[in-house]
């Protein structure tokens, strides 16, 4: 598997291969991640640098845990806000969120600097684009940004589901 920022600069798109719930991003014709469902809110990450895991804890104060995979020790936390966004506390604080009313595209920030786009691509299945920004590609923390995010939207359309389908 490549590293993502050797493919920072092309397009990077995460796809659903077959029916369930892994998910590849591929740069090119090359898978350069991967995010996989263990149990309905855990899900494993893997990029060529790092593996991490995430899951959905709390019901009063949710938050996402992000470890690396085999750690009980929280890398970082994620806090969600009601608009479906919500604050990443991963020694710095990031802001993830939609960049429009109608949340075609998602955004990772640090203060008022892009680092990580999504745009989701679609209708029936669940894929998106990703877009780095280039002063960002550098940083150590972007492959995880990139699976966490798209963790994060793929979580929010299954909840979509279940309260639509209830």
């Amino acid at each position: 598997m490549r590293s993502i920022i050797h493919v920072a600069g092309g397009e990077l798109l995460w796809v659903q291969p077959r029916n369930g719930l892994d998910f590849e991003l591929r740069g090119g014709d090359q898978v350069v991640g991967s995010l996989r469902w263990e149990r309905y809110s855990l899900a494993r990450g893997e990029t060529a640098d790092q593996q991490w895991t995430f899951k959905r804890e709390g019901i009063w104060h949710p938050h996402v845990t992000v470890r690396v995979a085999g750690s009980d020790v929280n890398l970082g936390l994620f806090h969600p806000d009601w608009r479906g966004g919500g604050r990443l506390e991963l020694g710095r604080p990031l802001q993830f969120g939609a960049s429009s009313f109608w949340r075609p595209r998602w955004d990772w920030m640090e203060g008022d600097q892009p680092l990580v786009h999504f745009k989701r691509r679609g209708m029936f299945k669940l894929e998106s684009h990703v877009e780095i920004e280039k002063g960002a590609a550098a940083s150590p923390d972007v492959p995880l940004l990139v699976v966490l995010g798209w963790y994060l939207l793929v979580l929010t359309a299954l909840d979509a589901q279940s309260g639509a389908g209830a």
